[in-house]
């Protein structure tokens, strides 16, 4: 497993050695990672802020996030990962080719096993061979071992804004709505029933949406740098979706489907009218269900954007939760 690029200054009957070195069977995910295995080995460096979540986001399908030029990797605690250290690169002298510092690693894991502390944990970090010639630079900046105890914070890798930008695509979370429906408790054959989409997040809250077009947006940050995702309804983008006995009418649905005052069908409403937004029944039952679907567009952007992005990213579609209503004939009513 390669470890370090060009690791120029090192004793050159060494140089085999580091350039092969393999990670401890207890050592984390390598440099090539992608999707899920990035995020777990990212998600302690970046910084979110948005609407996201530390779990799954609303992407239905994440998108993989590009590996990094070079990543910190647990090694082990004080004592499993100094002996590793030491066992690996014991030989190496201090001098003027160590520019990587592994003579200084040597050392403190040294002292560390000598004395029994303190607590913390052992990083390595290797330099991904597929990197650009200017990440591979950045990384070789940094040390190749570092020790941190229980608080402290590690040296900040270059992250490039897109990997950061996938990260954020992954944790962006929009909720599901709710709908509203009119009529509300119960439909009616051949008469519309108009729908309206209420945003909230998971746990009830209302979100106070502070741009109106009812966008979204997630911002990673990792050091100086940071990559804004933002999401916004697509035009056309709210489908409304019933059961079997209904027709569904979605060419006039807005951002929040019908475009009529929420829970108010326009006075042109009628017996055979169709709706702007909403479900034109054709038969009774005793539990038809309306869901409605909301495809976001999806931009990013490096920095911390007040709006989209020059980037593209897939869709995201969100569909609400189901309203199941009867319904009924109107003149079986009026009879």
């Amino acid at each position: 497993m390669i470890r370090r690029i060009a690791l120029v200054g090192i004793i050159a009957t060494a140089l085999p050695a580091l350039l092969l070195v393999a990670p401890p069977a207890n050592a984390g995910p390598v440099v090539g990672c992608l999707g899920p295995t990035c995020s777990v080995s990212l998600s302690s460096l970046i910084t979110l802020r948005g609407d996201y979540t530390e779990g799954v986001g609303s992407a239905q399908v994440p998108v993989d996030i590009p590996p990094p030029p070079c990543l910190w990797e647990p090694i082990g605690n004080t004592a499993t990962g100094a002996a590793y250290i030491i066992g690996e690169f014991g030989y190496v002298k201090p001098g003027a080719g160590d520019q990587f510092g592994i003579a200084a690693s040597v050392q403190q894991a040294k002292k560390q096993l000598k004395d029994g502390g303190p607590a913390g944990t052992w990083y390595m970090l290797p330099v991904n061979p597929a990197a650009s010639a200017a990440g591979k630079a950045a990384c070789l900046l940094l040390p190749l071992f570092y020790f941190v105890q229980p608080g402290q914070a590690l040296p900040v890798p270059p992250i490039p804004t897109k990997t950061l930008a996938a990260f954020a695509y992954n944790h962006m979370l929009i909720p599901k709505p709710t709908l509203t429906i009119n009529p509300a408790r119960r439909g009616y054959v051949n008469l519309a029933t108009y729908v309206w989409a209420n945003w909230a997040a998971e746990g009830g809250t209302v979100i106070q949406r502070a741009n109106p077009n009812g966008t979204y947006n997630v911002t990673a940050t990792l050091g100086d740098e940071s990559a804004t995702v933002w999401a916004q309804p697509a035009t056309s983008g709210f489908t409304v979706t019933p059961s079997a006995q209904g027709t569904s009418y979605s060419a006039g649905c807005g951002i929040d489907g019908s475009r009529s005052p929420v829970g108010k069908p326009p006075p042109s409403s009628g017996p055979g009218v169709a709706p702007d937004c909403g479900v034109l029944w054709q038969s009774p039952t005793n539990g038809a269900t309306i869901t409605a679907t909301v495809t976001f567009n999806v931009t990013w952007g490096a920095g911390n954007l007040d709006g989209p992005g020059p980037n593209g990213l897939p869709q995201i579609p969100i569909v609400s939760r189901a309203t199941t209503v009867p319904i009924a004939e109107i003149q079986g009513l009026n009879g």
